[in-house]
């Protein structure tokens, strides 16, 4: 343990910081792909005032690396360096007002999209077909079936790594496709979103359409990470998939990793207990997409943490 590191837990424990603090935490089952190395120092605040009050103590003393749902991750072998923090359930409520709904980053997208139904809250149909939390959502603008997050979100409560807070409101220059210029070093906490009223049924008949055709073409109850990369829209009209599956990559395997066999653009570990094979897997059809074909495939999958 570095001087930094001691300083840091001897800080928390002087300010009387709330929610258990753990070292060389391995964050395995904080991934979907099921493998991954240690957190340095983990942390799940149990509140907003908690968080902000550790990013304080902190103060950009060791690096900071946020989590969420662990759906569109690779955390390599080697883990990761400084502070990782994973909100709590504290921040995955969802409040109703007025002119909008307020939701906490760590709502899960397909809790927001029940909960809308019930309260016959239109819009937010697609994140029925979307792992994750809608903090991840909006970090980068994740989407589905024509829907996009910057569709229906209106602005978010934020914390720096130094803990200070701010707000993000929507704009054009805010979203782009699967990205967002939230600064990375920007904590999304609390989320507000349009509230369009719309019957319980039109939104029944919405969901059950995302979820058959998501049924339909991705696969169900596997070690997997959603889609591994972007569609190369500046490239060519074709998706990634097809892109995969034009290179002759379809039934690449790699000890134990390879893809999907409803849809071609959805890694699945079946048995490998290294991320850092999952990642080469993903290079290694990067490299040969781009001699093949000359097309060059981007990660949508984030990677975290050293080799």
């Amino acid at each position: 343990m570095n001087e930094n590191q001691r300083e840091f837990l001897e800080n928390c424990k002087k300010n009387n910081v709330i929610g258990k603090i753990q070292i060389n935490h391995n964050l395995s089952k904080y991934t979907w792909f099921g493998v991954a190395g240690n957190a340095e120092i983990f942390y799940m605040p149990p509140n907003f005032e908690e968080l902000a009050k550790v990013l304080e103590i902190n103060r950009d003393k060791l690096p900071v690396t946020v989590i969420g749902a662990g759906s569109n991750i690779i955390i390599r072998d080697g883990g990761i360096f400084g502070l990782v923090i994973k909100l709590g359930k504290e921040f995955s409520q969802i409040k109703l007002h007025n002119d909008c709904i307020e939701v906490g980053a760590a709502t899960y997208d397909r809790v927001l999209s029940n909960y809308c139904q019930k309260n016959e809250i239109g819009g937010m149909e697609f994140y029925f077909g979307i792992p994750g939390t809608l903090g991840g959502a909006v970090r980068m603008n994740a989407g589905c079936y024509n829907s996009e997050t910057k569709d229906v979100f209106i602005k978010a409560k934020c914390v720096d790594y130094r803990g200070q807070v701010s707000e993000i409101r929507n704009s054009k220059e805010l979203f782009s496709y699967r990205e967002s210029n939230i600064p990375q070093d920007m904590i999304i906490c609390d989320i507000y979103m349009q509230k369009k009223i719309a019957s319980k049924n039109a939104i029944s008949l919405k969901m059950k359409e995302v979820d058959d055709q998501r049924k339909k073409a991705q696969p169900q109850q596997i070690k997997t990470a959603g889609s591994t990369f972007k569609n190369p829209k500046d490239q060519t009209d074709k998706k990634a998939w097809e892109i995969i599956e034009e290179a002759g990559l379809k039934n690449f395997e790699l000890q134990g990793i390879c893809f999907s066999s409803k849809h071609s653009n959805f890694i699945v570990n079946n048995q490998t207990k290294s991320a850092n094979l999952i990642e080469d897997f993903g290079e290694y059809v990067r490299s040969d997409v781009k001699k093949k074909l000359g097309i060059s495939l981007n990660w949508e999958i984030k990677i975290y943490g050293e080799r």
